[in-house]
């Protein structure tokens, strides 16, 4: 059976394997699984953190833990077997696959609110910085020894 295991469970219905799929395949499907739980789980926290903002920017949160929620039940029905393709062919011959892309697409798609939102300009990058060593140095951006002050 060459390089391809058979990852599904038998379907109680036909009694046939669905998918056959590498351990590849499997692997990048599972971190699928795992990123997008976690980019779905991030936008709802940015989204009750940044409430007071804009509408759009807390809706545009919540529909994209949407996608990831439909990327995530896509990917665990792909390695359950209850689908057994995924349903856009590439021309043969590419070194990536369906599933790169797919997850590659999972992490973009789950990552562009939080870099849209609070993205900053590499040219302001100095800037930034050295206004922040200014804060430091005038004692008014650092945290004392005492535990009580910085654990509440």
């Amino acid at each position: 059976m060459n390089s391809l295991i058979t990852y599904a469970p038998l379907t109680p219905m036909t009694g046939t394997v669905l998918a056959a799929i590498s351990p590849r395949q499997a692997t990048v499907i599972t971190i699928v699984l795992w990123i997008s739980a976690f980019l779905c789980i991030l936008n709802v926290v940015l989204a009750l953190i940044y409430r007071g903002r804009a509408k759009r920017e807390v809706l545009s949160y919540y529909a994209i833990c949407a996608l990831e929620v439909v990327i995530f039940v896509f990917a665990l029905l792909l390695i359950l077997g209850v689908i057994s393709q995924v349903p856009f062919h590439l021309p043969p011959g590419l070194p990536v696959d369906r599933i790169d892309i797919g997850a590659a697409l999972a992490f973009g798609v789950g990552l562009f609110p939080a870099a849209f939102w609070h993205r900053v300009n590499l040219s302001d990058l100095p800037k930034k910085l050295s206004e922040d060593s200014k804060t430091m140095k005038r004692g008014k951006g650092n945290v004392s020894d005492a535990p009580g002050k910085w654990m509440n």
